[in-house]
C-alpha cells in the first residue's frame, strides 16, 4: 500500500516508536513496515488517511523531530501512526510468541443457568426494594 519512499520514512518512524530493546525486536526487525502494516490497515481502513498524512508529513525529516512535531500539530495523524504501528507489531507471530501471548482464542460458551437462577433466587427472596425518586 505504501510506495518505496513512504516505506523508508515509515521504517524510521516505526523503529523510533518500537526500538530493539529488552530482547524484543524493533518494528522493522518484526517486518512491521513491509508486511504487518498492510494487515493492520486492512483491519483499520478508517485510519488510512491519518496514517498517510503522518508518513507524508515526516518525509525527508529527522524521525525524532518529525514525530514530536506531529504529536504537537496533528494529534489524529500521530495517534493513527501509533495505533497502527503497535497493532501491526503485535500481529507478528514471533512477537506474540516472545511475549507468551497466543492472541485471542475462542472460548466456548459455558452453561451457567444454575448460577443465574441462584442470583435470581436471591433477588426474589430479598423482596421488592426501591429508592424514592430524587425529583422534588
Amino acid at each position: 500500500m505504501l510506495n518505496s519512499q513512504q516505506i523508508d520514512t515509515y521504517s524510521a518512524l516505526a523503529d523510533l516508536l518500537i526500538p530493539d530493546a529488552g530482547g524484543m525486536p524493533s518494528a522493522t526487525q518484526a517486518h512491521v513496515h513491509s508486511e504487518w502494516i498492510n494487515v493492520a490497515l486492512g483491519y483499520r481502513p478508517d485510519l488510512m488517511d491519518h496514517f498517510l498524512r503522518a508518513i507524508n508529513a515526516c518525509q525527508g525529516k529527522d524521525a525524532s523531530e518529525a514525530v514530536e512535531t506531529l504529536n504537537r500539530e496533528d494529534t489524529q495523524a500521530f495517534d493513527a501512526l501509533g495505533v497502527l504501528t503497535s497493532g501491526a507489531y503485535f500481529l507478528n507471530p514471533e512477537v506474540k510468541a516472545k511475549l507468551g501471548y497466543p492472541g485471542q482464542l475462542p472460548v466456548p460458551a459455558q452453561e451457567d443457568t444454575e448460577t443465574y437462577l441462584d442470583m435470581l433466587e436471591n433477588v426474589v427472596d430479598r423482596g421488592a426494594v426501591y429508592r424514592a425518586s430524587m425529583d422534588r
